[in-house]
């Protein structure tokens, strides 16, 4: 699994410069005011990890951070600006066969190294052109340019390594489909039952599409893959087939092995059994089909959901509770997220028992919680000092020279240690010992 260690904002709106916060390979916890910042900090930590700074496209940043997947670590440096004159000589910007006229100003560096051996593979790019460079082998390898401010720049800078590279394969480490945060609202729900969402913003999930070509006797394929499930790509022609369009799952299969729906669709299952739902049903939302000689080809937009009543009575999505809405999308963004799960206000509208349940599916992904409910401090586990250093993210803000700056950090050392005796203590809970230390 990919896992974010270390972030470094030295440019990025209103972020003191030169903000560095260090992370925990489990959950971490940001905690602050309304106002003052976390849902920003999260949006900037999708995209970080999601290699997708697109939506930053308009905006000066300078940001260094380290990310590990599998074996491998890469520490990255990216810095852009929209607004910056990219060569000192206007003249050669306007010129034809200037590469760089059209692009933004940027440069960044990565320096990718594995624990297996010493060797390492730097890529640097800039609008002029993207050089890589190994450790092991004699000559560098000049790419075209790669703009770090549009979706997979890192992957497809990757992807331009040589087949012989002992980087190329096992780079595929760091690849991560999809990076979206879970809001507080219902932005998520929107977005898988095929609707667009109300606040877009930085770490948004998309809405649900995607592209089937089902071979008969053969496989499936998808095409495009945007905040849907891997699971369900082979469930498009089966529904297509099946009664009503739908796939139904019943909650007494949860735990069965014997057929594929139950496995396949195991986020249905657990939000279901969870609500106390008897059975539940997916119909992928197919909005046009095409048939060639070959395959059948399926373009799906969202997904509408049944669930059964324990009286045998059916209801809608829509009419389910907002804490039950919030509660299906959940589980939905975790079979979409595979790698880490980033959640704003994951407690909202919540039964406390769901709440445990949720903390519980996150598994073994990093994650990243904020959170105005101390409810949900009682189900992280603090193992050491260092530890609660790394989990603890604070955000306030601090006028500066007559100017707002948004400040992140890590838990103070002495802060941690006299939370980590609180906390061994078992005396007070979670929220109490921050709320009672001015820790939150």
């Amino acid at each position: 699994m990919v896992k974010l260690t270390r972030l470094k904002i030295n440019q990025y709106r209103n972020v003191r410069p030169g903000t560095e916060l260090h992370f925990d390979d489990g959950v971490n916890l940001v905690l602050g005011q309304n106002g003052s910042g976390k849902t920003t900090l999260l949006g900037l930590l999708s995209c970080v990890i999601g290699s997708d700074l697109s939506p930053l496209q308009n905006e000066p940043f300078d940001l260094e951070y380290d990310i590990v997947g599998g074996d491998f670590t890469a520490s990255v440096h990216i810095e852009a600006d929209p607004q910056r004159e990219l060569l000192d000589d206007p003249e050669s910007i306007r010129r034809a066969e200037n590469p760089a006229r059209d692009q933004p100003a940027f440069s960044y560096r990565f320096v990718i190294s594995s624990e297996a051996s010493s060797a390492t593979c730097e890529i640097t790019g800039t609008p002029e052109g993207t050089t890589v460079v190994e450790s092991e082998l004699p000559a560098n390898l000049k790419i075209h340019p790669i703009s770090p401010v549009r979706r997979g720049f890192f992957h497809e800078a990757l992807d331009e390594l040589v087949h012989t590279s002992r980087f190329s394969e096992p780079s595929l480490g760091f690849y991560v489909h999809l990076v979206a945060r879970f809001d507080e609202s219902l932005d998520a729900f929107l977005a898988m039952t095929g609707r667009p969402v109300v606040t877009a913003s930085a770490g948004t999930p998309p809405t649900a599409r995607l592209n089937v070509s089902h071979f008969p006797k053969r496989f499936t394929h998808a095409t495009l893959r945007q905040f849907v499930p891997k699971s369900l790509f082979s469930l498009v022609p089966v529904a297509h087939e099946s009664i009503a369009g739908e796939i139904r799952v019943s909650t007494a299969d949860a735990d069965s092995d014997s057929t594929e729906g139950p496995q396949i669709m195991s986020f249905l299952l657990n939000a279901a059994k969870a609500m106390g739902f008897t059975a539940a049903a997916m119909k992928p939302e197919i909005k046009a089909t095409r048939t060639t000689v070959t395959a059948r080809q399926f373009e799906v937009e969202g997904f509408t959901f049944n669930f059964t009543r324990r009286d045998g009575s059916t209801i809608h999505h829509d009419l389910l509770s907002y804490g039950q809405k919030r509660l299906l999308a959940y589980y939905y963004y975790l079979a979409s997220t595979e790698h880490v799960v980033i959640a704003d206000e994951l407690v909202n509208g919540l039964h406390h028992r769901w709440i445990e349940a949720c903390m519980a599916a996150i598994g073994e992904r990093q994650a990243f919680l904020t959170s105005q409910n101390p409810l949900l401090f009682e189900y992280v586990r603090f193992e050491s000092i260092e530890q609660v250093q790394r989990c603890f993210v604070t955000c306030k803000t601090e006028i500066v020279d007559g100017a707002e700056q948004l400040v992140w950090q890590n838990m103070p050392r002495p802060d941690a240690i006299s939370f980590f005796e609180s906390y061994k203590a078992d005396i007070e809970s979670v929220g109490d010992i921050l709320i009672t230390r001015g820790l939150w």
